[in-house]
């Protein structure tokens, strides 16, 4: 079970916790770098799942939104640090009237480039957290819950904030120069 929460935490749902949203469109399908952003956290424990205690469930259930959040914003680092837009500066004027009358230009900046690479920074102190969890919950004797909670309680101050960030940048377009 704690194997499977640290790989929720890193963004892969399994048997035990699931993307709601990803049950919706098609099983077994990953959503695309494209799809839009979620409004709200679609990682949620399965429903049939009977061994766990109400208070074991609680706690997990606020967990697995950091790998929710971390999810979106790996997505977001993904899309906004590719560089295929910048081969479309070279294109003739005529071409990019055609993008704007079309509106098929994507919503590429150096501004979301700078915001992802520091989403990536942060993303990946939050990878190393979760491995040092990982390392110490194999290590212990007796794996507890309450290891995974203290090693990330720091994370729940930083990825919620970020991922209000991105849902604003996506919601209004906002790209900069």
């Amino acid at each position: 079970m704690l194997h499977e929460l640290l790989l929720a935490l890193l963004g892969y749902t399994g048997d035990l916790i699931i993307d709601q949203r990803e049950e919706q469109e098609s099983i077994g399908v990953f959503l695309s770098p494209n799809a839009p952003i979620s409004e709200e956290c679609t990682f949620k424990l399965a429903p049939d799942i009977s061994f766990i205690q109400p208070s074991e469930r609680d706690v997990i259930e606020r967990l697995i939104t950091l790998g929710f959040y971390y999810r979106e914003l790996d997505r977001f680092a993904t899309k906004s640090c590719n560089l295929s837009w910048i081969r479309t500066v070279n294109k003739s004027p005529l071409s990019r009237t055609s993008e704007v009358t079309t509106g098929k230009k994507e919503n590429q900046s150096v501004y979301r480039r700078a915001i992802a690479n520091g989403i990536v920074e942060v993303l990946s102190v939050y990878t190393s957290a979760v491995l040092q969890i990982e390392q110490k919950l194999l290590s212990d004797s007796v794996p507890i819950l309450a290891a995974v909670t203290q090693g990330l309680n720091k994370f729940f101050v930083l990825l919620p904030p970020l991922y209000e960030l991105i849902l604003e940048i996506e919601r209004d377009s906002i790209c900069g120069g």
